[in-house]
């Protein structure tokens, strides 16, 4: 049974497995973001640090929680300790200091995650030797021993998303709790986008998936170099063509093979190129709204994303084809105020329980 990846909870000594690009690494952080809050300490990404930050944190570790993900293949034994030559009495020895990150890691009040991603793609068998101590023991070489209060969060892919995924130990699984997860719905990779976004997205990547949801995951094709859809993908795909809004056809056409791959690429260019007089359209469907059901796929897409970019007050002109879509197209309809912002799509049905109650009242528990 698998978790979506938006209900994970974090706990020590857990292990996320799912394919790549569905937002483990973001909701680890996030949810390591709302830790820190409950528990009213400061958080700080150990990663984006700067050298005053990471000194403050030495001095007063009780009131940091701290976020450090390390890529497990490019982590190695010897990068835990820096060798020293120490003189003391006569007697000379080796001592190793380990770097800054880890010593804050160490300190005894600090709370926080150490998220060590990629772990099923570890190819050395040192390096796993190393990670399995630091994972069971929360220590490793010499004189590193993490703080109680560092919870360890392991994440890795599952054979057929990774060419190179290596099964883990045996008694490492056992003492794991692993976590099989799932990726994001449609409306969830829409409302994350929206929040970090904001309107700074092609908006018709989303009215694409709500009509193809299928297309928002899926494993490789045959060509080992091609790319394939997963929420990361269509998120870079999302952002890229809006920020190349007005770049020429083959530019676009780059992109979304480049990130989605060609079969669910050819689909979607599909839409990209339909040619449709909106203007005309919505002006016939405000006056006859069931010849709606005339117009191709494609088509209804464009025109339920052009009603969704509208201005409320603009929107509420076209009562009519909202009307027969709540009615007799509810699919459509709700697809419509999805790809709104919560905000936006709020306000809109507000607006429209005076125009259509009966109607929008059906729809408030799909798209609340």
């Amino acid at each position: 049974m698998s978790l979506k990846v938006t209900n994970i909870k974090l706990f020590d000594k857990q292990l996320l497995i799912g394919p790549p690009g569905i937002g483990k690494t973001e909701i680890v952080k996030q949810k390591a973001e709302e830790e820190a809050e409950k528990l009213n300490k400061t958080f700080i990404d150990l990663r984006e640090a700067s050298d005053e930050e990471l000194k403050k944190i030495m001095d007063n570790p009780s009131e940091y929680y701290v976020y450090y993900r390390i890529i497990a293949p490019h982590i190695f034994p010897e990068d835990l300790g820096i060798p020293k030559t120490i003189n003391n009495s006569n007697h000379e020895y080796i001592e190793f200091l380990p770097p800054k990150v880890l010593r804050i890691l160490s300190l005894e009040d600090i709370h926080g995650v150490l998220f060590i991603d990629e772990i099923t793609n570890v190819c050395r068998d040192d390096q796993l030797s190393m990670l399995y101590s630091l994972i069971l023991e929360k220590e490793a070489s010499w004189i590193l021993k993490l703080s109680r209060n560092i919870k360890i969060i392991s994440a890795g892919n599952p054979p057929e998303w990774s060419e190179i995924t290596r099964p883990l130990p045996k008694p490492l699984r056992n003492r794991m709790t692993i976590i099989n997860v799932s990726p994001p719905t449609v409306d969830e990779w829409a409302t994350y986008m929206n929040n970090k976004y904001g309107d700074e997205w092609d908006k018709l990547t989303l009215a694409y998936l709500k009509v193809y949801s299928e297309d928002l995951l899926k494993l490789p094709e045959e060509d080992d170099t091609a790319a394939y859809p997963t929420p990361r993908s269509w998120t870079k795909l999302a952002t890229l063509l809006y920020q190349y809004s007005d770049g020429s056809e083959d530019l676009r056409e780059s992109i979304v093979y480049g990130n989605v791959g060609r079969s669910v690429g050819a689909k979607f260019l599909a839409l990209l190129r339909t040619r449709l007089d909106i203007k005309l359209a919505l002006s016939t469907l405000n006056e006859k709204p069931e010849r709606f059901e005339t117009y191709g796929l494609n088509e209804k897409i464009l025109i339920i994303y052009a009603l969704s970019e509208m201005k409320i007050d603009e929107l509420l002109k076209h009562s009519n084809i909202i009307r027969y879509l709540v009615d007799s197209n509810r699919e459509m309809a709700v697809t419509m105020l999805m790809m709104m912002d919560r905000k936006k799509r709020i306000e809109v049905m507000r607006q429209l329980q005076n125009i259509i109650k009966p109607l929008i009242d059906r729809l408030a528990k799909y798209v609340g």
